[in-house]
């Protein structure tokens, strides 16, 4: 159990470090190194939506509406339960600049997933697959795969 709890967050905050959803932004890590986004739109979009969400919130260390609005049911108790944003807080303390780039997206039904490039201040970038899954009447983040 203790495990699944420190994979759930580790995996939570790994993502965090890069990802820190900034409002469907989805740029690069580095100023104009990326040409101009594509417009994107229906389940793509929404699964960009989310990646770029996770963003702000975390960079604004909102974790309870990370834990509560954008994890499924089951990532959240496997980030800590109803300890989750008091494990996300104390594992993300460190992460400063924390930056996602979205490579792609890949929808199948009320699954998807989003491969990320994420990157923080003194972390190397790392490239990630968060699984989404549709719940609630929206895609919600339900693993991380490195």
């Amino acid at each position: 159990m203790l495990a699944e709890v420190k994979r759930g967050v580790f995996g939570a905050v790994s993502c965090l470090a890069g990802v820190l959803l900034a409002g469907a932004v989805l740029t690069g890590c580095l100023p104009g190194s990326d040409p101009e986004p594509k417009n994107i739109s229906g389940a793509p979009k929404q699964v960009a939506d989310v990646i770029a969400r996770l963003e702000l919130v975390t960079r604004r260390q909102q974790f309870g509406e990370l834990c509560n609005d954008l994890f499924t049911r089951s990532a959240r108790l496997r980030a800590g339960g109803a300890d989750c944003v008091q494990l996300l807080r104390a594992t993300a303390k460190d992460v400063r600049h924390a930056r996602i780039r979205l490579l792609e997206v890949k929808v199948q039904g009320e699954r998807a997933s989003a491969r990320v490039r994420t990157v923080a201040e003194d972390q190397a970038a790392v490239e990630e697959t968060i699984e989404l899954q549709r719940e609630r009447g929206r895609y919600r983040i339900a693993a991380l795969r490195g």
